[in-house]
């Protein structure tokens, strides 16, 4: 059994999204890893903002990191993603509430839960993905329905945080002065791309707009829309001129959009205002609309219910010691089970359920979810 880890952090420093405790909430998961679940330092990826010393975690190096894992394993295999930044909604009038999840890396090349889909589905059969996401709107990144948190699993209990719970208090208690949410609202999100770009984003033109920024590496509906957009542009040039064969390659998208004729559209419609063009399929491939992943694919951690704010707390009022609330909860309660229960494992559900209490007792609002099938729910956190 191998086992391998992305860990990333975004602090964003100097931007409009600035961030404080996401590099230390990377450098303790990396800690757990090493020191209670047996990861060798080289099988942990490290990418954090800022430290030039590791790669950056932006959009294309994320996902090319997480692609060469995934082909890297075999059945029983490990693999553990961690992201601590940003989360934010990207306008999608093909989902079903208008907005697709996203994660932020720093330089705002958004990973959104259908790129995620795509990586993920290429696991090989029997391989235990483990995903946290310390981030706001980080439910449904694996299209898996929320376990009901109710206590933990039969027969385990949760450990007693006893006075663990100060070093998630910073030892002061909290307030809403000394949290930021790690939720980056769109039109901030749509601001930082205009600067980038050094024209107006909207919600428009945004999909357009990324691919203009980050070309192929840019989210895969983006990129899906410019391919499109680009063959109907062709299409319309060619029929202008008579050439109706120019439209072909146009029209065999649309067909392979549509499942192989006769389906309704795949999932995935275009951004407010723009062309009705975009596809949640590759052009030109094979055309069944897209499945969501199996339930026991992966296990997601997500920071807060949807209606929440994950918080980047600064209880100390220190920088330089904030922490992602949730990331602080995972620490804290895994701390005290394997104190009092060495080398014991401890299920999803009954770290989660811990966390849960550990925020509240310790003035946090939000409730991070669990995301995965009922048998994955009372498995043990990470390990087989």
């Amino acid at each position: 059994m191998t086992k391998r880890a992305l860990i990333c952090g975004c602090n964003y420093p100097g931007s409009d999204a600035q961030l404080n405790g996401c590099i230390n909430d990377c450098m303790a998961m990396r800690s757990l890893l090493t020191q209670h679940f047996g990861f060798a330092d080289g099988d942990i990826t490290m990418m954090l903002d800022t430290d030039a010393s590791t790669p950056s975690p932006t959009g294309a190096n994320i996902k090319a990191k997480l692609r060469e894992l995934v082909a890297s394993t075999q059945s029983g295999d490990v693999l553990f993603f961690h992201f601590s930044g940003h989360g934010t909604q990207v306008p999608d009038d093909g989902e079903s509430d208008g907005f697709d999840e996203a994660i932020c890396p720093t330089d705002m090349n958004v990973i959104a839960d259908d790129d995620l889909r795509d990586i993920f589905s290429k696991l090989a059969p029997g391989v235990k993905l483990t995903m946290v996401a310390d981030c706001c709107h980080s439910g449904t990144l694996l299209d898996h329905t929320a376990i009901a948190i109710s206590g933990p699993k039969a027969g385990e209990a949760v450990p007693n945080l006893g006075g663990l719970l100060g070093g998630l208090l910073g030892g002061r208690g909290v307030d809403g002065s000394q949290i930021k949410n790690r939720a980056l609202p769109t039109n901030t999100f749509l601001d930082m791309l205009s600067s980038k770009l050094g024209t107006n984003v909207g919600k428009g033109n945004i999909r357009s707009s990324l691919v203009s920024l980050f070309g192929s590496s840019s989210s895969r509906k983006a990129v899906n829309y410019s391919q499109l957009a680009q063959q109907a542009s062709a299409a319309y040039a060619g029929f202008q001129k008579g050439n109706y064969s120019a439209c072909m390659p146009f029209l065999k998208s649309v067909f392979a959009a549509c499942g192989g004729g006769g389906g309704a559209p795949a999932a995935g419609g275009p951004a407010p205002g723009e062309p009705a063009l975009a596809v949640s399929h590759t052009p030109g491939a094979s055309g069944t609309k897209e499945q969501p992943l199996p339930d026991h694919v992966g296990i997601l951690i997500t920071g807060c219910q949807s209606h929440e704010t994950s918080a980047d707390a600064c209880p100390s009022g220190n920088p330089k010691e904030a922490f992602g609330a949730l990331s602080n909860g995972i620490n804290t309660v895994l701390t005290a089970h394997f104190k009092q229960n060495p080398g014991a494992p401890i299920s999803y559900r009954t770290l989660v359920t811990g966390v849960r209490e550990a925020l509240a007792r310790s003035g946090y609002s939000q409730n991070p979810c669990l995301e995965c099938s009922p048998a994955n729910a009372d498995s043990n956190f990470i390990l087989p």
